[in-house]
């Protein structure tokens, strides 16, 4: 279904390569690195293609993203602070200028399925997030059709 919409949505533009698969074990990882469930609908975008080097992030990326956003952020905030602007975030896509696509992840620990936002980079004095779409699908055809 993903790499269908993906597919049909980004017709033309030559940067949009659509990845091959990604590993159950692979993706068990990449949820290891977050330190969230990945939602149902993440996990099979993932299992369909593996990114597609434009929108959506490969399991790796998603992994170096954790990585690189622990390694400059954590000490610009107190812990709680870090933890409510960085890290209750699942991050699984980029819009090419910092900010990315992403689940929030709730106090008990388990992401919000309903609600997919843009976490903007460029405020982490306020409150960095907003609603986009309902579901991935919605949000991949509003993103290819320049609606976000």
């Amino acid at each position: 279904m993903y790499r269908e919409l993906v597919a049909k949505l980004s017709q033309g533009n030559e940067y949009v390569k659509i990845q091959p698969p990604c590993s159950e074990e692979r993706i068990d990882d990449a949820e290891r690195a977050v330190g969230y469930p990945f939602p149902e609908e993440l996990r099979a975008l993932l299992r369909e293609m593996d990114g597609d080097r434009w929108l959506l992030l490969s399991a790796e990326d998603i992994i170096e993203n954790v990585r690189l956003n622990r390694e400059c952020y954590a000490g610009e905030f107190s812990p709680e602070e870090y933890e409510d602007k960085v890290d209750r975030f699942i991050f699984f896509g980029g819009n090419g200028c910092g900010d990315y696509y992403c689940y929030r992840v709730g106090p008990d620990g388990a992401p919000e399925e309903d609600c997919l936002y843009i976490w903007e980079h460029e405020d982490l004095g306020g409150e960095n997030w907003r609603p986009v779409a309902k579901s991935l699908e919605e949000l991949i055809t509003r993103y290819y059709n320049d609606e976000i």
